[in-house]
């Protein structure tokens, strides 16, 4: 097992300081937050690619990427927007590629949801899963070359997501059809949807990276780690074994490292509590 600091917990740092922040905390990885205001992939310098390539290999932190998703939708019916959106999920793979990521966490698109389509609801919503699908096939593709491992994120909590359900997730990396496309699964959004088991019985082996997150059920609050109300109890087992890195996934608009610290400190306390009590 091995844990992530989420560059989102020191979201107003840039993220060459939080690869440092990292190492000094105890983490074994750092997910890079991939847009404003940590880390704007496509004004970051090769000068700077290289120095923060050079530091996480020094202190031997594993790196991760956070493709950028704001604004963004891969599966828009306006191709402008659309392509704009793959292109920045191509330049977040490049990225990844020269600071020797091997992980980009991504979002599927979103339906375009207009009462004013009335009837066509349904036929609009299938040429959005295809223009979702074609995206990924070119994301998949690059990242495929660049020995990247793309990680779809579950996210079917949001209402007008492509995925309606975790199973979709599934049927989408098939039509895919790329070994390459794997998922992250994010508990507390499963949590808000069809819950912790139902995700780890559908994805099972093809999960490639995990958000552990904490919130009351009722929202998605990326909260610090025990500071919600989340059973992790159940679950513990998996992730002692998980072989891949799981980030504690704290979202806080600052610079101070205690959520990032706290977070550690308790999922620490979480594992060996009940470790010990086996």
């Amino acid at each position: 097992m091995k844990v992530g600091m989420a560059g989102a917990s020191v979201m107003l740092l840039p993220w060459i300081d939080g690869i440092r922040i990292a190492s000094d905390l105890g983490y074994d990885g750092f997910e890079i937050f991939g847009e404003s205001p940590q880390a704007e992939i496509d004004f970051i310098s090769e000068k700077e690619r290289e120095e923060g390539k050079r530091i996480a290999e020094e202190l031997g932190i594993e790196l991760l990427v956070h493709c950028p998703f704001n604004n963004l939708n891969i599966a828009s019916l306006n191709r402008g927007v659309r392509e704009e959106s793959v292109r920045q999920y191509l330049s977040a793979v490049d990225f990844c590629a020269k600071i020797g990521a091997k992980v980009l966490v991504v979002h599927n698109g979103e339906y375009i949801i207009d009462p004013t389509i009335g009837d066509m609801g349904a036929q609009v919503k299938a040429i959005q899963w295809q223009l979702n699908l074609d995206a990924l096939k070119r994301i998949s593709e690059k990242a495929e070359g660049a020995e990247v491992i793309v990680c779809l994120e579950n996210c079917n909590f949001v209402w007008n997501k492509i995925e309606k359900s975790i199973e979709d997730l599934v049927k989408i990396k098939q039509a895919v059809g790329s070994e390459n496309l794997k998922f992250t699964l994010d508990i507390g959004h499963s949590r808000l949807a069809e819950g912790v088991n139902q995700a780890l019985k559908v994805l099972g082996k093809e999960i490639r990276h995990i958000h552990f997150t904490d919130n009351f059920g009722k929202q998605d609050d990326h909260l610090i780690i025990g500071e919600g109300n989340f059973d992790y109890s159940p679950f513990l087992d998996f992730f002692r074994s998980f072989p891949f890195v799981i980030t504690l996934e704290v979202v806080k608009l600052n610079r101070s490292i205690e959520p990032a610290k706290r977070s550690l400190e308790n999922f620490r306390k979480i594992i060996n509590k009940n470790e010990r009590n086996r």
